[in-house]
C-alpha cells in the first residue's frame, strides 16, 4: 500500500473529476453508477473521503485527524500482507489487538476506529464491498449485543462527532445537547419537546422535567451544561412563545421556524445521524439513548438507585433490568454446564 501524505484542505473537496478518471482505471470491483473500482478508491481515498464526512464539507483537522489514523490502518494491512477491501472481521480484531499491544488506552482505540469505520462506510455506500468489517468491532467491554438497545460510550461520541461537522453553530450544539439529555442524563423524547428555557437553573445547574407521568429535578453533569450553553449562545433573540414560556429546543426549519421543536423532529435529527453512521436498525427508535444512559451509568457505578434517580423511575423492579443486562454480559453462567468428558479416576 502507497502512503499518502495528508492533503491540503483546498483540495479536499474535488469536483467532478474523479467519475472520468475513475473509468480509466483498471478496475479490480466497481460500482456500475459511479464507475470508482477498489484500485481507484484505495489510491484516491483521501479525496472520495470527505464526501462522507461532515456533510461533506470536513474541517482540516478533522481531516487530517482520519487520515492520520486510516494512514496507520493500511500501514497495519500492509505489513500483514492483507488488502484493505478484503479484510475480515476476524482480521479486524487482530487489528484491535495490535493497538492495544501498542500500548493505546481505550478511548483513543475508540477514535481510531471511527475513522475507520467511516472509511469503510464510503466503500460500502459507492458499492464496493457489501458489509462493514467494522461494524461489530468495538473495544472489550463495549460490544452491544444486537438484539440489546444501547449505544455504547464510544457509539454515542461517533453520534456527536457527525454533528460536530455541522457548520451551522445553533444546529450542531442543539443537536449534541438534545444528544447529551438523552444518551447521557436519560431524558425522553417527550421531556426533551417539552423542556422551557424556564426549566433551567443556572444556580443550582439543574433541570426540571415534565416528566411522563411525574415532574422531577435532575443535576446534569458539567459537560452536558456546558453543550446547553453553547447551544444557548446560538439561541435567536426572538422564538416563537409557547404561551407564557420559552421553548428550549427550536425548529430551524421554514415550516415552524423558532418554534417548538416537535417529537417528529426530535426523531429525525436522531436518526439522520444513526443512518449516517450506520447505527440504524429496524425498529430503533429515540429511547434507545434513554436506555444507554441507563445501561452505561449502571456499568459505571454499579449503583441501582442512582440509576433510578437519574432516570425517573417509580418502580425499581423497572430499574433493576439494567443491574440484569450488565450481570448477563459479564457473567455468561452457562460456562458451568458445557459437554465435557466425565473426570476418570485411577482404579
Amino acid at each position: 500500500m502507497k502512503n499518502i501524505t495528508p492533503i491540503p484542505a483546498a483540495q479536499i473537496h474535488h469536483p467532478q473529476e474523479l467519475l472520468p478518471m475513475a473509468q480509466t482505471t483498471h478496475a479490480v470491483s466497481a460500482d456500475t453508477t459511479t464507475g470508482i473500482s477498489q484500485a481507484y478508491f484505495l489510491e484516491h481515498w483521501q479525496q472520495i473521503l470527505p464526501r462522507y464526512i461532515g456533510h461533506g464539507r470536513p474541517s482540516t483537522d478533522t481531516m487530517n485527524h482520519y487520515v492520520s489514523y486510516i494512514q496507520q490502518f493500511f500501514d497495519w494491512c500492509q505489513t500483514m500482507d492483507t488488502q484493505p477491501l478484503s479484510i475480515t472481521d476476524f482480521e479486524m480484531r487482530g487489528f484491535l489487538e495490535w493497538l492495544y499491544h501498542q500500548g493505546y488506552k481505550d478511548d483513543t482505540i475508540a477514535v481510531k476506529l471511527v475513522s475507520i469505520r467511516r472509511l469503510y462506510l464510503a466503500a460500502q455506500r459507492l458499492g464496493l464491498i457489501a458489509e462493514n468489517p467494522c461494524q461489530d468491532i468495538y473495544v472489550p467491554n463495549a460490544t452491544p449485543d444486537e438484539l440489546i438497545r444501547f449505544f455504547t460510550p464510544d457509539q454515542l461520541y461517533e453520534i456527536c462527532q457527525f454533528y460536530e461537522e455541522d457548520e451551522n453553530l445553533f444546529r450542531r450544539y442543539r443537536n449534541i445537547a438534545i444528544v447529551y439529555l438523552m444518551g447521557v442524563e436519560g431524558m425522553r423524547n417527550v421531556e426533551i419537546h417539552r423542556m422551557n428555557r424556564e426549566d433551567i437553573n443556572t444556580e443550582l445547574n439543574s433541570i426540571f422535567v415534565h416528566g411522563k407521568g411525574h415532574d422531577r429535578r435532575i443535576f446534569p453533569c458539567p459537560e452536558t451544561m456546558d453543550f446547553l450553553q453553547k447551544y444557548l449562545d446560538q439561541y435567536p433573540p426572538q422564538p416563537k412563545k409557547d404561551g407564557p414560556f420559552t421553548p428550549m429546543f427550536l425548529s430551524d426549519s421554514h415550516k415552524n421556524l423558532w418554534g417548538r421543536l416537535s417529537r417528529n423532529g426530535i426523531r429525525f435529527i436522531m436518526n439522520q445521524a444513526l443512518v449516517e453512521t450506520g447505527f440504524k436498525r429496524p425498529g430503533l427508535s429515540c429511547h434507545v439513548f434513554r436506555h444507554s444512559a441507563g445501561t452505561n451509568l449502571y456499568a459505571a457505578t454499579k449503583d441501582l438507585r442512582l440509576v433510578q434517580d437519574t432516570l425517573g423511575h417509580r418502580d425499581p423492579k423497572t430499574t433493576a433490568r439494567y443491574a440484569h443486562l450488565q450481570d448477563r454480559l459479564a457473567k455468561r453462567r452457562t460456562s458451568s454446564i458445557v459437554p465435557r468428558p466425565t473426570d476418570t479416576k485411577d482404579s
